[in-house]
């Protein structure tokens, strides 16, 4: 036990030290016309136990509240009190200590054993509290309400917005409703009974802007139960300029052509009719015929899309054009496959497939929708950029960089089945993401990274601004400078970190160039409330599960002695020096 006491202030101890030592020779020379009888060795025993109570009293040790192998239990939102039970039944001494986001679990105390963290969890901010613990996390039951949900948080104008999610413990009845800026309901769902329940919903975003829809829960009686934002950006469509070339026409290209064409769209189609003879088609732009392919031909083109055959039979010298124009000038280039595409050397496609004898997918967008395709998929590779799976995963259109350019295929096959079919918006959505993806873009002055375009108030949103600029400042609304750190290794890349006060639509933006805007949505915790818990459970699991724990050395729980027993002892020793003179004299 005496080892276990620790004090403070080793100067403050020495100090002490020395004046008890210099104290009690003191007492040893008063005394010492009686050495040699019993009554010195008693009395100066007497006076050290006297002057050690002292010496106590004034530097207030303390000692272990909590024994080797005692455990804690953090008590943290939504704990279960059940499994409080069970834990106090299975070690008698547990301490609990109840857990406040960004406030000290154990104030100045550590455990030398095991930390059970019960509830919701703690926030990842606290985590280092427990680094040097072992830890055991024992979570609550999952919320009930939607614990995910993923939608495209910028669309174009005219495009679909699809909100889908996953309800945790629905009840039948309940229904869930997606609702516009202005309150009006646009789509809807009923839930049923059961454990968990996807869901699908989805509108036409008919206005360039930045909205704020929200998915809305009521009861079977229409009371409303909740209600979340769902914040979209709506952007202008920005038209690309086309060609389409075809070893001869097909439905595949005549479908595609019009859908380009009302997207807004300047679209050039070269069909080969016979051999040395072509058909020309102009959609949303001026009559500019085109031969064999050149640089300065290509150079008014954002994306060229070719059927396989054209791809293997282009000229020498117009395949130099096509890559340098790839390279050089970020031109997009799409390959619509056929049947021999797929047996191409090596060396003419830059794509690997795996054969396979599923003709037939679904894509994750749109589990419920059967498309047609080749028997292939990719084999995954480093550099393959997927734009669409399949609902297990595997990669069916993708495309992989060249030079500033990008060139891309698919093993889809007829999509335009899909319009026959009267699956117009799965149609649309499965070109538009292409097209997106592959198209020339124009390389921004400023560009954001940012990890969600939902903030939470007075918590942290870091973002990432890639630029030019050799030292950018970022402002807020609010006119306050947030700053930023540089990337050692990259000199364009920068992160900043900022805390919104203000909820609703907020923007960053930079000094440098008034253009460079950074838009998003600030909203608090009593929205998403469900999905917020159901995440902070994962990052627990995860961290906790993953945590190992390191060699160092913990202290115990302390507290100081009770001072009463020092004094009680002290006037003790000090009344029997004080006594036994008198009485002797008696």
């Amino acid at each position: 036990m005496i080892e276990d006491i620790t004090f403070l202030h080793s100067n403050w101890i020495a100090y002490i030290a020395i004046g008890a030592i210099v104290l009690w020779m003191i007492f040893v020379w008063k005394e010492w016309s009686h050495f040699g009888k019993t009554k010195f060795w008693i009395n100066i025993t007497v006076a050290l136990f006297a002057i050690v109570s002292l010496s106590l009293i004034a530097l207030k040790p303390t000692i272990p509240i909590l024994g080797k192998n005692t455990k804690v239990a953090v008590l943290t939102t939504g704990y279960n009190t059940k499994q409080l039970d069970s834990l106090k039944k299975a070690h008698k001494r547990i301490q609990t200590f109840p857990y406040k986001a960004n406030q000290p679990i154990f104030e100045n105390i550590h455990t030398s054993d095991t930390v059970f963290v019960l509830g919701n969890g703690v926030a990842p901010f606290d985590f280092w509290q427990l680094e040097n613990h072992k830890v055991h996390y024992v979570n609550s039951d999952m919320p009930s309400g939607v614990v995910r949900f993923r939608y495209d948080h910028s669309r174009i104008v005219g495009e679909q917005l699809q909100f889908e999610g996953l309800y945790n413990n629905p009840k039948k009845g309940n229904r869930l409703i997606l609702e516009g800026p202005g309150g009006n309901g646009l789509d809807s769902i009923s839930l049923e009974s059961g454990k968990k329940q996807s869901f699908k919903l989805a509108t036409h975003l008919k206005s360039v802007g930045n909205y704020t829809f929200s998915l809305v829960e009521t009861d079977s009686l229409g009371k409303l139960l909740s209600k979340d934002p769902i914040p979209i950006k709506v952007l202008d469509r920005k038209g690309l300029k086309i060609l389409i070339v075809n070893s001869f026409p097909t439905f595949e290209t005549k479908y595609l052509k019009n859908y380009l064409a009302e997207m807004g769209h300047e679209v050039l189609v070269k069909s080969r009719i016979t051999r040395g003879k072509y058909k020309f088609e102009y959609f949303n732009t001026d009559r500019i015929p085109i031969g064999a392919f050149s640089e300065k031909n290509l150079q008014p083109f954002d994306l060229v899309i070719l059927d396989a055959a054209t791809a293997k039979n282009v000229g020498r010298g117009s395949r130099t054009a096509l890559t340098n124009s790839i390279k050089q000038n970020g031109l997009g280039l799409f390959i619509q496959p056929d049947d021999d595409f797929f047996r191409f050397r090596k060396d003419e496609v830059a794509f690997d497939f795996v054969k396979e004898k599923r003709t037939e997918t679904s894509l994750v967008n749109s589990p419920k929708i059967t498309i047609g395709k080749y028997p292939f998929l990719f084999k995954d590779q480093f550099r393959l950029q997927a734009v669409h799976k399949n609902i297990k995963g595997d990669i069916v259109s993708a495309y992989k960089h060249l030079g500033k350019g990008k060139v891309s295929t698919t093993v889809l096959e007829s999509t335009y089945e899909l319009l026959l079919n009267g699956k117009t918006t799965e149609y649309q959505q499965v070109w538009s993401e292409l097209i997106s993806a592959i198209g020339k873009k124009e390389i921004p002055a400023v560009s954001w990274d940012e990890p969600s375009i939902l903030a939470i108030q007075d918590q942290s949103y870091p973002f990432t601004l890639r630029t030019a600029i050799p030292k950018p400042e970022v402002t807020t609304d609010e006119g306050y400078r947030i700053a930023l750190r540089s990337d050692i290794d990259i000199s364009n890349l920068w992160t900043g970190t900022t805390y919104p006060k203000k909820l609703g639509w907020n923007r960053l933006s930079v000094a440098q160039d008034t253009t460079a805007v950074l838009e998003y949505f600030v909203t608090d915790t009593s929205t998403w409330k469900a999905k917020s818990t159901y995440d902070n459970i994962q990052r627990n699991r995860r961290y906790f599960d993953k945590s190992t724990i390191k060699n160092t050395k913990q202290f115990s729980p302390i507290a100081p002695i009770n001072p009463i027993g020092f004094y009680i002892f002290f006037l003790m020793c000090m009344g029997y020096l004080w006594l036994t003179p008198k009485i002797e004299k008696e």
